[in-house]
């Protein structure tokens, strides 16, 4: 039997936390990625939800995996930097930016490199943030609907219809053409 990643084995007692992290630190550099706008904010987002992992992890109850409880955390932190942003005017991508949204956190996602993946990146930042963090989740993590509602404290319905609305707004926003090619200029909110 294979397990998603993210699943704990049954019948296995609760991880240290330097092995939880170890586990799940790839895992959340790579959705913070899509969750924030750059390589600097993510590890910056990456960094607060250990802390706060780190300060939470005696009340783990061990309901879910260690992983998929730390995407909560990540997912809430980047929620709340979103919002702190938000207030922020939008900054235009300059060359330095560029070369940090292709830096891969993970060497394994060395794909990223590409123009092509880097304009997905940027079309699933456009979505709107809940469907952004599934779609994240989802795909980019390959968590279940189960993981992905546990996670997000949501229903697998939920899930569900927030993925269709998301690969929805991917199939418009990626058909449309892109006045200099297929690199947005600026990263949306």
């Amino acid at each position: 039997m294979t397990r998603r990643k993210g699943e704990l084995l049954l019948g296995r007692d609760k991880p240290t936390f330097d092995e939880a992290v170890r586990t799940a630190y790839p895992a959340l550099s790579s959705a913070a990625m899509v969750l924030t706008d750059n390589r600097a904010d993510a590890e910056d987002a990456v960094q607060e939800c250990v802390l706060k992992a780190c300060e939470a992890y005696e009340s783990f109850r061990g309901d879910s995996s260690p992983t998929t409880w730390m995407y909560r955390i990540l997912v809430n932190v980047a929620a709340r930097r979103r919002q702190n942003e938000a207030r922020r005017p939008r900054v235009p991508l300059d060359d330095r930016m560029r070369d940090s949204l292709k830096s891969p956190v993970r060497p394994d996602l060395a794909a990223e490199q590409s123009d092509e993946l880097l304009s997905v990146l940027c079309c699933l930042r456009a979505l709107p943030p809940r469907q952004r963090e599934i779609a994240a989740l989802f795909y980019l993590e390959d968590l279940s609907y189960a993981q992905v509602a546990g996670a997000l404290g949501i229903s697998v319905d939920t899930v569900k219809s927030a993925l269709c609305r998301a690969r929805q707004a991917l199939r418009r926003e990626l058909a449309a053409p892109r006045a200099e090619g297929k690199v947005p200029n600026e990263l949306p909110r």
